[in-house]
């Protein structure tokens, strides 16, 4: 529960919306409309829900103008009601903010530069020339590795790597586990030798960036990773060295982009979507689960691979008949062949 509440006329007021009902009634938190309590408020966006208007005990719903009749008690009218669920929930968020100051446990170099209101926890490791800025919160047992730039505002919650010389903007937010500028996969074979290549570019990630628990974002070789201005990345994926996302696009849980792929602005990656190496995604492509993007497209689109589930004979005998495709497909075109010549004949 958030410490502080608001009514509903306050919580309509911040959403420039309109409400219905009592708008003196005090909203401590947030809740779907089946588990809702009267403190709670909640939002109908997906309409085979709305039976459960008549429901729930929600002390308030969200809902769209095509379903202000059918709610009984106290609403709020929103264009999109799951964007307003997102700024109510930003609103009444109780994650635990830790105090202003450095744990006695931390190592801070001297030569670090600290802001102000910054909270540095339990076994953090802030090394030589570190500029961490105003309102910076550092989790327990979190490194910013030399030189690094952690951006006003930013949260990096505990055990958080940060390389030397990465540079984080303002607002993010780094989940626990994360590594940020690691060394990217770099080697050349030297009959059969894998020979290692210093990776010498770093990670630069814009202003408003989520980064999920596990993920790991690889420093450049040469050139700069860079991640740009409110993209968010889910737990568990993997930027290779040299890559480029563009603002505001979203990759889910265990996706991966292969070195050197430039991904364009608005794009979103279901999860586990795969991009291989050296690759141009257009702004606003939308890849959907379990993809293997292997080519670059120019236009904007929804693009797909895979096959979905089936029965598992059903499965071994397509896989069998995918083997022959390329004979069938030589076959067709004989016998289209062959049907041109009779029909010319005829």
């Amino acid at each position: 529960m958030t410490a502080k509440a608001f009514t509903v006329a306050e919580i309509a007021r911040l959403l420039d919306a309109e409400f219905q009902g009592d708008g003196e009634h005090k909203i401590l938190g947030i809740a779907s409309l089946d588990k809702a309590s009267s403190a709670d408020i909640s939002f109908l966006s997906n309409p085979k829900l709305k039976v459960q208007l008549n429901t729930t005990k929600a002390g308030c719903v969200l809902l769209s103008e095509d379903a202000r009749d059918f709610a009984s008690g106290n609403s709020i009218v929103v264009k999109d009601p799951y964007l307003g669920f997102a700024r109510v929930a930003q609103l009444l968020d109780s994650t635990p903010v830790p105090n202003a100051g450095v744990h006695p446990s931390a190592q801070v170099s001297d030569s670090a530069q600290l802001g102000n209101n910054v909270s540095v926890g339990a076994g953090c490791v802030v090394e030589e020339n570190v500029i961490i800025h105003d309102d910076v919160i550092l989790g327990a047992n979190t490194v910013v590795a030399k030189g690094a730039v952690v951006g006003a505002g930013s949260r990096l919650y505990s055990n958080v790597t940060v390389y030397h010389y990465v540079q984080i903007g303002k607002n993010c937010i780094v989940q626990s586990g994360a590594v940020i500028g690691s060394d990217g996969f770099g080697y050349a074979n030297d009959k059969g030798i894998w020979v290692r290549i210093p990776q010498t570019g770093s990670v630069i990630m814009g202003d408003d960036v989520d980064i999920g628990a596990n993920a790991c974002i690889d420093r450049g070789a040469l050139n700069d990773t860079i991640i740009g201005n409110g993209v968010k990345i889910d737990n568990l994926c993997h930027i290779a060295h040299n890559v480029v996302i563009g603002e505001h696009s979203a990759m889910a849980a265990c996706s991966g982009v292969a070195g050197s792929t430039t991904i364009g602005k608005h794009c979103t990656f279901s999860g586990r979507s795969s991009i291989l190496g050296h690759l141009s995604i257009a702004d606003g492509t939308h890849v959907t689960a379990c993809s293997l993007i292997n080519r670059s497209n120019k236009e904007a689109g929804v693009f797909s691979s895979g096959t979905g589930m089936q029965d598992n004979k059903i499965w071994r005998k397509n896989v069998a008949r995918f083997r022959q495709l390329d004979d069938m497909a030589k076959q067709l075109k004989k016998l289209e062949k062959e049907l041109t010549k009779l029909k010319s004949e005829s």
